[in-house]
């Protein structure tokens, strides 16, 4: 097996992509605006569709396909290990931030129907399998992802709004500016945030069924960076006896919810570590709580809000730990295409 395809599109050292992202976002919006109006065009208004991807990518697709399929498009997303076949009444939007996810590739390759990618790397496997590319234009990218990711939200979240809408919101124009803001707000909160995974044993991150890609991708990336052991869960089910592992030494990560902010009274009655990431008025908390209000502009901007803030978090906690965030452990494991696969 061999990477060498996958680390030939570079990557840039994870500090550097946490400094840069919201400047790359400013940047890269208005391009998306105009590339995703044209690929909506001529893909057309799906009467429904399917998303699949693998890792990251798969949680950036949580959030669109759930506006899709609140507002008449049915819509679901798939582990693109466990989807497929897709016959000729399809419309497939893949997901692949390097175009080169094998699981993702030989679905779309298999695909008899419309397909879409989306992808940074343009010049890619997954791009040439499809019949529509919606490329974010070979951004810089970390290896433990930043702006791949974060663009790759707000690109299939601007084509769910143009299958709704007509176009794009326009808010997506100011995001890299009012992310920044943002960052700079609550540093202090990222600040405390590391300072508790820094010792911690686990960390829990608790999102909302349509928001669920939220804990996904924030699970995938503490662990990546941090090392500590993380996983997701949604908030229901959170309730239904996933909390009762809870001990002093787990961080629980969560964003507000369906629970009408019972999780967070549950946990603070118990003297544990929250973070409370907020869309709307805070819960009743305890000292334990690190409040973090996202102050986002709609739904689909809260992946890109959190991600960013627990990049911030898992930066400071790399370095307080001594890890260097940009080796990893396992890079040749099979999952991307070689050249010529």
């Amino acid at each position: 097996m061999s990477v060498n395809a996958f680390l030939r599109q570079g990557f840039v050292p994870f500090d550097e992509g946490v400094l840069n992202q919201p400047r790359l976002l400013t940047e890269t919006a208005p391009v998306l605006h105009e590339r995703v109006r044209m690929v909506a065009g001529v893909v057309g208004r799906p009467e429904k569709a399917t998303f699949i991807g693998i890792g990251a990518s798969l949680a950036a697709l949580a959030a669109p396909v759930a506006h899709l399929s609140a507002h008449g498009i049915p819509s679901v997303r798939r582990n693109a290990a466990e989807a497929g076949p897709f016959g000729k009444d399809s419309t497939l939007v893949a997901l692949s931030q390097s175009g080169r996810s094998r699981e993702t590739v030989d679905v779309m390759r298999a695909a008899t129907g419309r397909k879409l990618a989306v992808v940074n790397v343009t010049d890619s496997p997954m791009a040439a399998a499809a019949d529509s590319v919606l490329t974010l234009g070979d951004l810089p990218d970390s290896l433990a992802s930043t702006v791949g990711f974060t663009a790759s939200a707000m690109a299939v979240s601007m084509l769910a709004e143009t299958w709704i809408d007509g176009a794009p919101g326009e808010a997506w124009l100011s995001l890299g500016e009012r992310l920044a803001r943002f960052l700079e707000e609550t540093s202090p909160q990222a600040q405390e945030t590391a300072d508790r995974l820094s010792t911690a044993s686990v960390i829990d991150l608790v999102a909302p069924a349509d928001q669920y890609g939220v804990a996904e991708s924030g699970a995938l990336l503490l662990r990546e960076v941090t090392r500590v052991p993380a996983a997701s869960f949604e908030t229901r089910q959170y309730l239904h006896g996933l909390m009762e592992s809870t001990d002093p030494t787990t961080l629980h990560v969560v964003l507000d919810g369906p629970d009408d902010g019972q999780i967070i009274r549950a946990l603070g009655a118990h003297g544990r570590h929250i973070v409370d990431l907020r869309t709307g008025p805070p819960a009743a908390h305890g000292d334990g709580t690190v409040v973090v209000p996202l102050g986002v502009g709609g739904p689909l901007e809260i992946p890109v809000f959190v991600a960013a803030f627990l990049q911030r978090v898992a930066l400071l906690t790399a370095h307080a730990r001594g890890i260097d965030p940009d080796q990893f452990l396992f890079l040749d494991t099979g999952t991307k295409l070689e050249d010529g696969e």
